[in-house]
């Protein structure tokens, strides 16, 4: 009910301005259809409003143009209420008997295709979520270095700072010379593989098509295609946030992303805005090979068996403790991957796994 609250009091103008509901007028899919008819279930007054947004989003799509904010959506709309508003109050008292309808009609289309003129008219910000885009703003305020690699193999550079990059063949990376400013920026189109020198005290920044990701000190591969529809961020070690790429006026939009630590990745669909958290194909073990030789169990408790995995991979098993409390089970870690010595011990004491955001959640009856 919390969501379905914030829209509430939402007026026309302020649905016009809010990106999810911008994104499903554009690009419905199943969830979103499901909000909002869900949405206009619980808060039927507000079915005409909506109807009325989403005609509005459609007819600025139709000029092609990007989102616009709330506070420029509000004040557009406001300018075109009062100039229709005027313009038929004066018509009213000019025009003869039985024409004034027909005239209003017409007034308000012209109103809004002249919206559409005037916003395809006029000079738009370049959209900053693009390679190009970002990397002509940037270097407005600071000369930019820019390595492109059209081999046939990565290669590795070193960045102002001491970080590392393996590029990977077609590749660009642009970075400020000498890492100006708060942060430490680079932007991406392609695939890399980053290890982050450490300096607490300035941020390092990756911009890859309409993704930030942002760590302090680490080593993550990104893969940022400029023709793929997704970004995939995956992390090594250390622990990254990600968060999509949006205004400056936006508050803190790191708030609304991730937090990924090791083993862990997530898929960023650009056009959704929508991120899908998981585990990596094949998790690593994080600890050094003499500390996994002491992982052996005899006859051991099943709930201290998955709690040692969770040490190993760094990772989080969901399970009823009380279900599973007279499950014991021989085994060691020392050999099979992840997903294989999740098989084996769920085979062993009839229970099944599946990964959810990153957890893998176990099901049993209990033995």
């Amino acid at each position: 009910m919390t969501m379905y609250q914030h829209y509430a009091s939402y007026e026309s103008a302020d649905f016009v301005g809010d990106e999810y509901f911008i994104q499903w007028v554009k690009h419905p899919n199943s969830q979103s259809d499901q909000f909002w008819h869900e949405f206009q279930e619980v808060f039927p007054h507000q079915k005409a409003t909506i109807e009325q947004a989403r005609q509005r989003v459609l007819l600025l799509g139709e000029a092609s143009v990007p989102p616009i904010q709330q506070d420029e959506a509000r004040e557009i709309w406001d300018s075109i209420d009062r100039q229709l508003a005027s313009s038929l109050e004066e018509r009213r008292r000019t025009l003869p008997p039985g024409t004034w309808l027909p005239w209003a009609a017409a007034a308000s289309v012209v109103l809004l295709v002249g919206l559409g003129w005037w916003l395809s008219g006029t000079k738009l910000p370049k959209s900053a979520s693009t390679y190009h885009g970002l990397v002509e703003l940037a270097a407005q305020e600071h000369p930019l270095e820019e390595v492109i690699n059209n081999t046939s193999s990565s290669f590795t550079l070193r960045l102002p700072d001491e970080s590392t990059v393996i590029l990977e063949k077609n590749s660009r990376l642009s970075y400020v010379k000498s890492f100006e400013g708060a942060n430490r920026e680079v932007f991406l189109t392609g695939s890399a593989f980053f290890e982050v020198a450490k300096d607490a005290g300035k941020p390092f920044l990756v911009y890859s098509h309409g993704l930030v990701t942002k760590v302090l000190g680490t080593s993550f591969h990104i893969s940022a295609l400029e023709k793929e529809r997704e970004v995939r961020v995956s992390v090594k070690t250390g622990r990254v946030s990600v968060y999509a790429n949006k205004s400056s006026r936006t508050p803190d939009p790191e708030t609304a992303g991730l937090v990924l630590s090791p083993n862990q990745q997530v898929l960023f669909l650009r056009d959704e805005e929508r991120f899908n958290r998981t585990l990596i194909e094949i998790p690593q073990v994080l600890l050094s090979q003499h500390e996994l030789e002491k992982f052996a169990f005899e006859d051991a408790p099943v709930a201290e068996i998955f709690e040692a995995l969770e040490k190993v991979y760094g990772i989080e098993v969901v399970f009823d403790a009380e279900a599973l409390a007279p499950c014991h089970l021989t085994t060691t870690l020392a050999v099979e991957t992840l997903f294989d010595k999740l098989e084996v011990i769920c085979e062993s004491i009839g229970a099944s796994y599946k990964v959810v955001d990153a957890q893998v959640i176990i099901s049993s009856k209990g033995c």
